[in-house]
């Protein structure tokens, strides 16, 4: 592992994610976000884990983790800016693998999301293909 990674670039990114993703919260359960609002937060998620990762050298192929699971789909968005904060904070403390790891803590969340909202929109989709009278 390289001895000076730079991390000022990532740091401003996270900050910049880690705002969005915090107004998303803040809105919650009342205010649900768009899908297109989730995706620019994964999006920039996971070319923060891309980057830090090539910086690092640290890749881990053939590595698969299941995605988090809950009951609520509001529920995977604070654990999420929860994981960003904490890596932000890692990173900070140049303690960087490990921010690694909590960096993709938070994207497996927000991915997590994104899969659970895909799914229940295709099963409203399905109900509703089947409920019509056929002719």
């Amino acid at each position: 592992m390289p001895t000076q990674v730079r991390t000022e670039d990532l740091l401003k990114e996270l900050a910049e994610i880690s705002q969005s993703l915090r107004l998303i919260v803040e809105g919650l359960p009342l205010r649900m976000p768009t899908e297109m609002q989730v995706w620019s937060v994964y999006a920039g998620t996971e070319k923060t884990v891309a980057i830090l990762k090539f910086r690092l050298g640290a890749e881990r192929p053939g590595v698969f983790s299941e995605l988090p699971k809950f009951q609520r789909l509001a529920d995977f968005l604070p654990v999420a800016l929860e994981k960003l904060t904490e890596a932000t904070l890692k990173i900070e403390a140049e303690q960087l693998l490990e921010g690694l790891d909590t960096l993709r803590g938070a994207r497996d969340n927000l991915r997590a999301y994104l899969s659970e909202e895909r799914r229940v929109r295709m099963r409203a989709k399905r109900r509703a293909a089947a409920s019509r009278p056929s002719s």
